[in-house]
């Protein structure tokens, strides 16, 4: 699965266009490298993201989803959250 549809049906970004606008201004990153919105996710794989909020996430891919829907109440699964970093003020 791309890049920017997990992070949309995962609910780690609200949309897909919002995922892209990241993912275009460098703040999302596999590993230590940066992406591109085909870059194609694995399952064991840490992402790092900076949220329009300022907030840096960090999570591991636990699977990926097979449908492009996905409930609210199992997105959890999808991702770990490896570290929670708040933007300094």
């Amino acid at each position: 699965m791309r890049i920017d549809l997990f992070l949309k049906v995962t609910g780690l970004l609200k949309t897909r266009s919002l995922a892209a606008k990241a993912i275009t201004a460098g703040t999302v990153f596999q590993g230590s490298e940066s992406v591109k919105s085909s870059t194609t996710v694995i399952p064991g794989s840490i992402l790092t993201m900076i949220k329009p909020t300022g907030q840096k996430l960090t999570v591991k891919i636990l699977a990926i989803p097979t449908s492009k829907n996905v409930s609210k109440k199992d997105r959890l699964s999808f991702y770990e959250v490896i570290r929670v970093e708040e933007p300094d003020c």
